[in-house]
């Protein structure tokens, strides 16, 4: 739904008539739109260099779908350091939407830092099964 620009943000809410707040609940700085939220927005473009490194080589923030052509045509990663960073980015959206979502409707805020900690733990748990798991958690060293 993120890839696509399907989830109910802001921009798509007023597109169909739906008067609600424009701001974007994790910066307070722009209108949320799909492409701010993912990831022109500087909270969550902290987390997404925070987590892939990589992604600092941007001079301008990319939105969603850059960030997994980027991935995508990366000549240095192997096949499963590109699945890797496709399940970071995923992850890393999964739980942005949830912050988002909660800052909100349940006004609970959690801080960059618990964030990047909680989207973290959630990567590792989702490749504890995998053969190449140390080397990728060697390989990128914000997991």
């Amino acid at each position: 739904m993120a890839l696509i620009g399907k989830l109910k943000t802001t921009d798509n809410l007023i597109f169909r008539g739906i008067q609600v707040e424009p701001q974007c609940f994790l910066c307070s700085c722009s209108a949320e739109s799909h492409a701010h939220l993912f990831f022109e927005c500087d909270f969550s473009f902290n987390i997404l260099k925070n987590i892939l490194p990589d992604f600092n080589v941007f001079l301008l923030r990319p939105n969603l779908f850059q960030a997994f052509e980027f991935i995508a045509q990366h000549e240095f990663y192997s096949s499963t350091e590109k699945d890797f960073c496709c399940l970071t980015v995923s992850c890393i959206v999964y739980h942005l939407w949830r912050e988002r979502n909660s800052r909100r409707f349940s006004n609970i805020r959690i801080n960059l830092v618990k964030l990047i900690c909680n989207i973290t733990a959630a990567i590792r748990l989702k490749i504890a099964k995998w053969k190449n798991k140390e080397m990728l958690l060697i390989r990128f060293t914000g997991i």
